[in-house]
């Protein structure tokens, strides 16, 4: 039912944007200047062993769904009370939120974590915090040179399959077959070169708490600029982002479409800025009298301007591309007082079809949500062409997937009406040999489903079930593997399904 209420959605609307009208984004760097390669990127971040741990658990009281935070192992001791508060703020959501730290390995190990996690406890999305593995893309693009990119929809989307025939082995995909719809969202905090890595992230981390708390939104308006080549969209597009925000003020005009403008129009607060410019990850370009002349936003000045704005939609080329240090759709996300959120591409490409991913924020969606929204459309309603790959496969999402521009409200829990649907899952101790005991508290009968995962999500057996009447129980399971065998030591997870309410816990098997 889900799936078919996302293909009414994109169904709804009758047109789609003709990618052979629209002016190609370029790059607009200085002279000389191109994007960094993967192999300039691998030979300063190898691939190393992977390991992770599972750090904690935040359960949410059934409301929404499963989600997962990845931080780098390295970061995540500095980072203890920033995470928790996080999860603390979306489990007030609703949701239960898994966390997991992360050490080396490639994209394809961590991918492999993600569908496990899938499979086994549904996650809807998730937030990758620090340097994490970067997963890279080549195609022949729109000039017909070999571009190469990094591409986050790899782990976006769990049951494609992704190919490598150009080059086979040079660990860059050039080909995706098979369902190639995301099954998940993905958020990233990545401060590549914009400063220490810890101190941003913490700034990042109070502006996220502020902004969920109200404190730090700013006034229901955005600001869409259009430089010169997409004049005859600009009316189209602004309507767009007018789906969410009505109040917004636009830029068009050839003459007035120019960097200090686009700078003045930045002091004004908003929650909301959709720049149309030629980029690269150092700033904008933009064009003037008649196309003779042009002059430049730096990426810099969104951390030295401070712009008084909390979200971003950047179609600008390669303005958000995460592996080059100090990229402009960082910048924007990571200065010190108001940014929390952008859209953007890592290569030559932008959004189109705005519609589809602005419809659903307008909904109350998070940027999560919507972003995976979005790339589903494309898919089934515009379909997903050679040129669309081009356009479209460098898309990522900077920030906390799990924000909503429309805002944050605070959760009551109305603790007598809802008492009868609320259970206890209880472990007599978190250090386990070969057998689990556990008490279980219902309000009510209730069918029960217990099982459990290694901290990989793994399936690892059924422990029970049926129906329990109201009241506690005592439990006690054997864990074995499925063949009988004793299971390794190590983290797993214990879930337990009781009615419409999902519970999990973990535990440490010992010998």
């Amino acid at each position: 039912m889900h799936r078919l209420n996302l293909i009414l959605l994109c169904t709804a609307f009758l047109f789609a944007t003709n990618t052979d009208e629209i002016t190609l984004l370029r790059w607009a760097g200085p002279p000389g200047s191109r994007p960094g390669t993967f192999e300039e990127w691998i030979a300063e971040h190898p691939y190393t062993e992977f390991y992770y741990t599972m750090d904690k658990v935040y359960y949410g009281d059934g409301r929404l769904g499963n989600i997962a935070i990845f931080t780098e192992d390295s970061l995540a001791q500095y980072l203890t009370a920033e995470i928790s508060q996080l999860m603390q703020h979306l489990t007030n959501d609703g949701y239960t939120v898994y966390s997991y730290n992360i050490s080396g390995g490639t994209p394809e190990t961590l991918r492999t974590l993600l569908l496990g996690l899938y499979n086994t406890l549904n996650i809807e999305g998730a937030l990758f915090i620090g340097d994490l593995p970067v997963a890279w893309f080549e195609v022949y693009d729109f000039g017909g040179g070999l571009a190469q990119f990094p591409i986050d929809l790899f782990y976006m989307d769990l049951d494609g399959i992704w190919i490598d025939t150009i080059n086979t082995g040079n660990d860059r995909y050039d080909g995706h077959i098979g369902n190639k719809n995301p099954e998940i969202y993905i958020g990233r905090l990545m401060p590549t070169g914009i400063g220490v890595d810890t101190t941003v992230l913490k700034n990042y981390f109070a502006k996220d708490t502020d902004y969920r708390n109200g404190t730090l939104r700013l006034p229901e308006r955005a600001l869409v600029f259009v430089d010169d080549d997409w004049i005859p969209y600009a009316l189209q597009w602004s309507s767009d982002v007018a789906l969410v925000f009505p109040d917004t003020m636009s830029y068009w005009h050839p003459e007035t479409t120019k960097a200090g403008i686009y700078r003045q129009k930045l002091d004004s607060a908003q929650i909301w800025v959709s720049v149309f410019a030629h980029s690269w990850p150092g700033g904008h370009q933009f064009v003037f009298n008649n196309g003779n002349q042009h002059d430049y936003y730096y990426s810099f000045e969104y951390i030295s301007q401070n712009p008084p704005t909390n979200f971003y939609n950047f179609f600008a080329c390669s303005f958000s591309r995460y592996t080059t240090n100090g990229y402009g759709g960082g910048q924007a996300i990571f200065n010190d007082a108001h940014g929390i959120g952008s859209i953007g591409s890592t290569k030559t490409g932008s959004m189109l079809d705005f519609q589809y991913f602005y419809r659903p924020l307008s909904q109350d969606r998070t940027l999560g949500q919507a972003f995976k929204y979005w790339f589903d459309c494309i898919y089934d309603s515009v379909g997903m062409n050679f040129d669309r790959l081009c356009w479209h496969y460098g898309m990522t999402l900077l920030g906390d997937p799990f924000l909503k521009p429309t805002g944050h409200s605070t959760h009551v829990v109305e603790h007598a009406s809802n008492a009868a649907q609320i259970s206890q899952l209880v472990l007599k101790s978190t250090l386990i040999s070969d057998r689990i005991e556990l008490t279980l508290h219902l309000n009510q009968m209730q069918e029960i489903g217990i099982t459990l995962f290694d901290c990989s999500g793994r399936f690892v057996g059924e422990l029970m079930s049926g129906m329990l009447e109201a009241g506690t129980h005592e439990l006690a399971f054997s864990i074995r593997e499925a063949n009988r065998s004793r299971l390794p030591n190590g983290v797993y997870v214990l879930r337990a399904v009781v009615g419409n309410q999902v519970l999990t816990t973990k535990f440490i098997k010992i010998n």
